[in-house]
C-alpha cells in the first residue's frame, strides 16, 4: 500500500511547475512506479514541483483568492469590490468555514506540503549524489517550513504530515496543537540553514532557497511563536549581509529579479505569453482602476489600498507632520488622468508585460532585508535591549524614506518603541502580505482595524485572530471533530 500511495503522490506532485531558471524544467509527466526516479533530474522535477507551491499562497493563478486571506480584514487593505460577497465577508468579519477562499489556500499549502514531502523521504540509495541528496532534502524543508507557517498562522493547530507515503490509516489525522506545528516549522529551518548555501553560484540556480533565507524565515517565526530572544539569534545571522536599495521601485523591478542585494528570497514568476501560466497576478490585482483594466495598463481594481494606509504617511510615530517618500513611490493618486480615490499602489508596476492579464514578469518578494531590519528592531526593543542597536535597525529604513532618526533621546517607552516599530511595518511593507499577522503579534487587530474603517460596523472578534479550518477539509477528515472557537 505505501508504494503505491507513494507512486500516486509522485504523479500527483509532478503535474507542475515553476518558472525562472532551474524552474524552467518541465516534471515528467508518465510517471509509474515501475520507472519514477531513476535519476537526479527526477528527484529535482520533484523539488521544482514543491517551489513551484509557494505561487500559489503568494501571487499566481491560483492565488487569486489565497492572498487575500492576509490582505482583506485589516487596516491597509479594503476590498474595492464590496458587491462580490466573498471580499465582503473577510472585509467585515461575516465569513465562515465555507468561505471558498479559506478552502483555496487550505488546499493549496497541503498540496505543496505533499510535494515537499516527497523530497524529504527521498532513500539513502537514490540516484542522486550525497550532496545533491542532502541539498534537495534541505531546500524541501524549507519550503515545507513556509507552507506550515502559512497554515499555522492562519487556522492554528492543523494537521502534520510528514511523510510522503501515507497508509490508509493515516489519513484520518487529528489537529496538531499549534505549539507542534512551529517545533515542526522550526525544526525544519534549522535543518535547512545547516546546509543550504549563502548563495547559489550559477545564474541557473538563483532563486533557490539559501541559508540567509532560512535564518529570515526563522526569525519570523520565531517572533510570531512569541520567541523573540530565539527570533533575534536567527535574525543575527542575516543582519548587515544585505543592503538597501536607494530606488523603491528596484525593490520589485523586473529588471533586479534575483540580486540578491534587498531582497532575500523571491518566488519566481516570469511572464510567459499566455494567461493562467507562469506570470503574476500582482500588476492586474494592484494596478490603477478606470483606465480599462489590465489591457491599458491598469488592474482589476479587486485589491486597493485603504485611505487609512495612504493618510498614514503625513504622519510620524509621535503625531509631527512629515514628508515621507513612500507615499510618493508606492502610490497613484491619478494616473492618465484618471483620479485614484483611494490611491491605487504603485509597487507592483511592470512596464513592459502590465498590459496583459494576470501576466506580468514582477517576482512576488517574499523576504527583504528592510523586514529583516524591523524585525530585529522588534525582538531588540522586546528582549529589553540597552545598546542603539534596535535604533540602528528602524532608522536604516526611515532613513531611505527621508525620516528622522528616533533616538535614544527621545525617551521612547518600550510600548512607545514597539508602537512605532509597527506603523513602520505598515508603511515599508504595506500589500506584501504581512499586515494581518503584524497585527495579531502585536495585539492590535481589532483596534487598527475599527480605527481604519471607523463608519463600517465591523464585527470583528477576538477570535478572529484565527481563521476556521476550512468545512471541507472537516468533512474530508473525521480527525477534525471541532473548529476552531466562534465558527
Amino acid at each position: 500500500m505505501k508504494k503505491l500511495l507513494y507512486a500516486a503522490g509522485c504523479l500527483l506532485m509532478l503535474g507542475a511547475t515553476s518558472c525562472e531558471s532551474f524552474l524552467d524544467e518541465t516534471p515528467l509527466s508518465n510517471l509509474t512506479p515501475e520507472n519514477s526516479f531513476k535519476t537526479e533530474e527526477d528527484w529535482n522535477s520533484t523539488l521544482t514541483a514543491a517551489y513551484g507551491a509557494l505561487q500559489n499562497i503568494t501571487a499566481g493563478f491560483e492565488a487569486k483568492y489565497a492572498i487575500t486571506l492576509g490582505e482583506f480584514g485589516t487596516d491597509e487593505v479594503k476590498p474595492i469590490d464590496l458587491g462580490w460577497a466573498a471580499y465582503a465577508e473577510l472585509h467585515y468579519y461575516t465569513f465562515s468555514a465555507s468561505h471558498e477562499f479559506l478552502d483555496n489556500h487550505y488546499t493549496l499549502c497541503y498540496d505543496g506540503i505533499k510535494r515537499c514531502n516527497i523530497v524529504i523521504d527521498m532513500p539513502a540509495d537514490a540516484p542522486v549524489s550525497a550532496q545533491g541528496r542532502n541539498m534537495m532534502i534541505a531546500q524541501a524543508k524549507f519550503l515545507r517550513a513556509v507552507l506550515y507557517f502559512d497554515l499555522v498562522r492562519m487556522y492554528g493547530g492543523v494537521p502534520l504530515w510528514t511523510t510522503g507515503s501515507v497508509d490508509k490509516d493515516q489519513i484520518m489525522k487529528p489537529r496538531a496543537t499549534a505549539d507542534e506545528v512551529y517545533e515542526r516549522i522550526v525544526q525544519d529551518l534549522r535543518d535547512a540553514s545547516n546546509v543550504l548555501p549563502t548563495s547559489w553560484d550559477s545564474a541557473t540556480d538563483k532563486g533557490r532557497a539559501t541559508s540567509y533565507a532560512a535564518y529570515a524565515m526563522l526569525g519570523r517565526v520565531l517572533l510570531q511563536w512569541g520567541n523573540p530572544g530565539e527570533a533575534l539569534k536567527a535574525l543575527d545571522q542575516v543582519y548587515g549581509k544585505f543592503h538597501l536599495y536607494d530606488n523603491y521601485a528596484d525593490i520589485f523591478s523586473p529588471e533586479h529579479k534575483n540580486e540578491e542585494y534587498e531582497n532575500i528570497f523571491e518566488v519566481q514568476f516570469k511572464h510567459s505569453g499566455k494567461w493562467g501560466e507562469e506570470g503574476s497576478l500582482q500588476h492586474s490585482y494592484w494596478g490603477p482602476r478606470g483606465v480599462g483594466g489590465p489591457t491599458a495598463f491598469g488592474g482589476w481594481g479587486g485589491f486597493g489600498p485603504s485611505q487609512y494606509l495612504y493618510d498614514s504617511y503625513a504622519t510620524d510615530y509621535d503625531g509631527t507632520p512629515v514628508t515621507d517618500r513612500r507615499q510618493e513611490e508606492f502610490f497613484w493618486t491619478e494616473y492618465a488622468g484618471v483620479a485614484q480615490t483611494p490611491p491605487a499602489i504603485k509597487k507592483f508596476w511592470d512596464s513592459k508585460y502590465g498590459n496583459e492579464i494576470e501576466n506580468d514578469d514582477l517576482n512576488f518578494i517574499f523576504i527583504r532585508y528592510a523586514d529583516v531590519l524591523l524585525m530585529r528592531a522588534e525582538a531588540l526593543n522586546a528582549t529589553d535591549d540597552n545598546t542603539s542597536a534596535k535604533y540602528d535597525c528602524i532608522n536604516e529604513v526611515r532613513r531611505r524614506a527621508g525620516l528622522d532618526d528616533i533616538t535614544a533621546e527621545d525617551n521612547l517607552s518600550k510600548e512607545e518603541f514597539a508602537s512605532a516599530v509597527l506603523l513602520e511595518r505598515l508603511k515599508e511593507l504595506c500589500c506584501e502580505h504581512h499586515r494581518r499577522f503584524d497585527l495579531i503579534r502585536f495585539g492590535k487587530l481589532a483596534e487598527q482595524v475599527k480605527a481604519a474603517y471607523p463608519e463600517d460596523n465591523i464585527n470583528i472578534r477576538d477570535f478572529h485572530v484565527l481563521y476556521p479550518i476550512p468545512q471541507s477539509a472537516m468533512d474530508a477528515n473525521d480527525a477534525i471533530t471541532e473548529n476552531n472557537p466562534g465558527y
